[in-house]
């Protein structure tokens, strides 16, 4: 009979010690192979130090916290905001330029500045922000600076002008940044910045040439 009882001992004792084994081996991560992921688990379908182009954030062009598609009323308060209300200066100025569904707001900032703000369907469309050699605070030259070091570096377009060979001129500098439909270009020969979509701008001129047809 105690030969029975031993022997029975010396079985449950081995199948409490396999299953102890087992338990904690489950508790150890695999050891990853050449991808750097473990083996036998389900890997994603890209590195997870990368994101998958979907995720890749883009770069949201705005000026002075105003972005294209910004609702109207919110937009207009933030504009009329760009400037400190003084005896010696006008307000800013927002109303319908007479076109169908299009309103513009316009300012002179303290700096110099010119800034015209387009609206579509009650949305910011476009923005336009128009630089003077004149002008004592922010130029086109800092405005350039301060937008490649934000957005990167443009791309850069110029057209020149050859007679016989001969260069005989140049358009100037014209710097580009892009953001799938949106766009934000510097023109230097205008000294100006100009943030649209290039949508929004075929919209614009359909009702702009509608207009003056009628």
């Amino acid at each position: 009979m105690e030969p029975i009882l031993c022997s029975l001992r010396a079985v449950l004792r081995g199948a409490l010690i396999l299953g102890l084994s087992l338990s904690v081996f489950a508790q150890i991560p695999a050891a990853p192979d050449a991808s750097g992921f473990p083996l036998g688990r389900n890997t994603p379908d890209f590195p997870l130090t990368a994101l998958p182009p979907a995720l890749i954030p883009r770069p949201v062009f705005e000026f002075r916290g105003i972005r294209i598609g910004d609702e109207m009323k919110g937009a207009e308060r933030t504009f009329l905001a760009l400037k400190v209300p003084s005896l010696s200066s006008k307000p800013g100025l927002c109303g319908s330029d007479g076109i169908n569904r299009i309103e513009t707001c316009t300012d002179v900032l303290d700096t110099g500045e010119y800034v015209n703000m387009t609206m579509l369907d009650q949305r910011v469309a476009q923005i336009y922000v128009s630089t003077d050699r004149r002008t004592q605070g922010n130029t086109y030259n800092s405005y350039v600076l301060a937008l490649g070091t934000k957005y990167g570096r443009p791309d850069k377009l110029e057209t020149k002008y050859y007679r016989d060979g001969v260069e005989t001129g140049s358009s100037e500098e014209h710097l580009r940044w892009l953001s799938g439909d949106q766009y934000m270009e510097g023109s230097e020969i205008d000294r100006a910045i100009t943030i649209g979509s290039r949508a929004l701008d075929a919209e614009i001129a359909e009702q702009e040439h509608a207009y003056e047809r009628d």
